[in-house]
């Protein structure tokens, strides 16, 4: 029997068409983070979000989670700390920094992800960094600043740090902890297992935070967008993207992954234009170009990855 598989299948598992669907799902959880900004506090919706997805995932995948129980606990430390990176830290600091700083800065300072996790992957595994990488990187960088300065030179030579600023660089720095570090978990795990648990300890260091706000009286405001929101992000943003982004790491490394990440900006303009009646501009057709053609470099002549297989 032929160990070929279908077309269709091979589309489905492309670890380029399911980064592609994570950051398109992430960008979703940006564009409602800013239209709530005033009506939904930020550690509210982190806490609400993760809460949801949990529900959503624990019914599937906490068998394997308990079944691979003993991996969790001899790896406990690097579990935690990807737990608090990529799910505590990450997306609350995020939300935090949209409340202080524009949403050009915050996407000009969340686009040097890719750099950092190509400099973190050189301090902690020596990984090489080779000019093709780097000439992608500056290409779909370019690409970015286009975007998030309208075409305007002047918005970044005028651009200036506020507290908002700050909070986005450490959610650069938690994100770059986050994907990095999942290399360091023994391979072979299952993978919804694994999502759900750094989900559960990850949500478990939220209630504080959120049990804060309940008793300050800072509140989300019960509409029906909130609530549809929450369930956006809990099921597309949280279970499905996240799934989908480490699965991406397993097959391409942290570096290739992270440089998709460069197609946020394009993905949260078009769901503005959609959602938020902005419009398609000039400068948004030059960043497609210059974006999409850094993820080519990045990805040209390196071959068809190695699948890893789930238990």
């Amino acid at each position: 029997m032929s160990g070929s598989i279908s077309p269709l299948r091979a589309f489905a598992t492309s670890p380029y068409v399911l980064l592609t669907l994570c950051f398109l799902f992430w960008s979703g959880n940006s564009v409602f983070a800013r239209g709530a900004a005033d009506i939904m506090p930020p550690m509210n919706l982190a806490f609400l979000r993760w809460g949801v997805g949990i529900i959503v995932l624990f019914p599937f995948a906490a068998s394997a989670l308990w079944r691979e129980r003993a991996i969790y606990r001899k790896h406990w430390k690097i579990f935690l700390l990807i737990a608090i990176t990529g799910v505590t830290g990450f997306n609350s600091l995020i939300y935090h920094a949209v409340q202080h700083t524009t949403a050009i800065h915050a996407t000009l300072i969340t686009a040097a992800v890719p750099a950092a996790s190509v400099i973190a992957s050189w301090l902690a595994y020596r990984e090489t960094i080779s000019w093709r990488t780097a000439l992608a990187m500056l290409v779909a960088f370019v690409g970015v600043l286009v975007v998030i300065s309208n075409g305007d030179v002047g918005i970044i030579a005028s651009f200036a740090f506020n507290v908002g600023d700050l909070i986005a660089v450490l959610a650069v720095i938690s994100w770059t902890i986050y994907s990095v570090g999942l290399r360091a978990m023994p391979r072979g795990v299952n993978p919804m297992g694994f999502l759900l648990g750094v989900m559960i300890v990850g949500w478990f260091f939220l209630v504080p935070f959120y049990a804060y706000d309940m008793a300050t009286g800072t509140r989300a405001a019960l509409t029906l967008g909130n609530v549809a929101g929450v369930v956006y992000l809990g099921v597309f943003a949280s279970v499905v993207a996240f799934a989908f982004f480490n699965y991406g790491v397993a097959r391409l490394g942290a570096n290739r992954a992270n440089v998709f990440n460069y197609l946020a900006p394009i993905f949260s303009g078009v769901l503005a234009i959609a959602f938020l009646g902005e419009t398609f501009e000039w400068f948004h057709a030059l960043s497609i170009v210059l974006i999409f053609g850094g993820i080519y470099l990045a990805q040209r002549g390196r071959g068809t990855p190695t699948v890893v297989k789930a238990t």
